[in-house]
């Protein structure tokens, strides 16, 4: 495995280890895959796979029993807290009734957690074996610890991605210190807004007195849609984190082939690299979908020494340099790139056209299309679109 060697550490450096949460979400999902029989079964190609219309109705159909259970472990848990409020509120000395309130309300929202992580991993590994990824041993084409489980893990616990720097790139190049930190407060938020949180704004602001005792029940439905949300919201990001996977193996095993290989120009590998490099950059983030393709492509091309891969300037320079077959490859490829976090964003749509050129409407409209094959489920219609053929378009 290429993290194994002493080249390769000197290329990726993951900043932060996997935290508790990561961990245990890791060794879950592995003993789910060792629990089911199938973890050495061997690889499915995706042509192995089930067509499209069935991938992406199965896949429909585990996130929507996630989100019903996830909406009822919301609406049951709150249930409880709030029969207490109902029941016990003026009939209690100030003190015990919020020791009793305060109590069950940590109580109901431990379970609440535990039962929401435990379906997230779940449905999480149900998707895995429904695109092929089975098996629980480390994935060769991540370095370091950074395998499948781990992607999936952070997925099903929405745990941030860690900032990896490989090659030298900077992920966060464009991102000022500001930014991160606002970033990281709204993560924050967004995990303090829990239904604890939920709870406390409706019993505490929307009424007082008998018109509050009456409202705290509308906090039990409005609780089991914030739970079924989050849980529609983690297996979407799975998904594409499963496919965009996939698509990454494919491009590496049968489109990055010896003799494709064979063809390209040094300028045009080095160009190959500094594509998905810079979509890095640009995306302001480090999605494990450009971390596989990013990796493979440079073990592949036996590019692994460190350098200046995602500075934009030189690409655009390095594309008139290349012959106009292999500009419309790496033009390929810097479309697939831009799709594989699911997203473009304000910088991607700014650089893009300057390096698509009068070709930037088509491309544009490639990258549309895959990304929303990508987070439809639609597999077998993604890789279609995963050509690199030398032609423009």
């Amino acid at each position: 495995m290429m993290s194994n060697s002493k080249e390769s550490k000197s290329t990726y450096m993951r900043e932060q280890p996997a935290g508790f949460l990561e961990r245990v979400g890791v060794d879950y999902y592995r003993h789910l895959a060792k629990d089911a029989g199938i973890d050495k079964m061997s690889a499915l190609t995706i042509d192995e796979l089930p067509p499209d219309d069935t991938l992406r109705s199965i896949a429909e159909n585990m996130t929507l029993l996630a989100a019903i259970i996830a909406f009822s472990v919301g609406a049951l848990t709150t249930v409880v807290s709030v029969w207490i409020e109902w029941t016990f509120a003026g009939q209690l000395d100030q003190y015990t009734y919020y020791a009793l309130y305060g109590g069950v309300v940590l109580l109901m929202l431990g379970v609440e957690l535990l039962v929401l992580f435990w379906l997230g991993l779940k449905t999480v590994h149900g998707l895995a074996c429904l695109t092929g990824h089975h098996r629980a041993s480390d994935d060769p084409f991540l370095p370091g610890d950074d395998a499948v489980p781990n992607i999936l893990a952070r997925a099903a616990l929405e745990v941030p991605d860690p900032v990896i720097h490989y090659l030298g790139i900077d992920p966060l190049k464009y991102i000022s210190k500001s930014k991160l930190l606002l970033v990281g407060l709204l993560y924050k938020a967004k995990v303090i807004l829990s239904s604890a949180a939920v709870k406390f704004v409706l019993v505490r602001m929307l009424g007082k007195g008998a018109l509050r005792i009456g409202f705290i029940w509308v906090s039990v439905p409005i609780t089991g849609i914030w739970d079924a949300f989050t849980l529609y919201k983690v297996t979407r990001e799975a998904r594409l984190r499963l496919f965009g996977n996939r698509l990454a193996h494919y491009l590496a095993k049968e489109i990055m082939t010896p003799e494709l290989i064979n063809k390209l120009s040094h300028k045009t590998k080095e160009g190959a690299v500094r594509a998905v490099a810079n979509m890095v950059v640009l995306a302001q983030n480090y999605h494990p979908n450009m971390l596989v393709l990013l990796v493979k492509l440079s073990e592949t091309l036996e590019i692994r020494e460190d350098s200046n891969y995602d500075d934009w300037d030189e690409f655009l320079l390095l594309l008139d340099e290349v012959s106009v077959e292999e500009k419309y490859f790496l033009l390929d490829l810097l479309s697939i790139a831009a799709a594989f976090d699911g997203h473009l964003s304000r910088l991607e749509k700014h650089y893009l056209p300057e390096a698509f050129g009068e070709l930037t409407g088509v491309y544009m409209q490639r990258i549309d299309t895959l990304k929303e094959l990508l987070l439809t489920g639609q597999l077998h219609a993604a890789k279609a679109l995963c050509k690199l053929d030398f032609q423009p378009g």
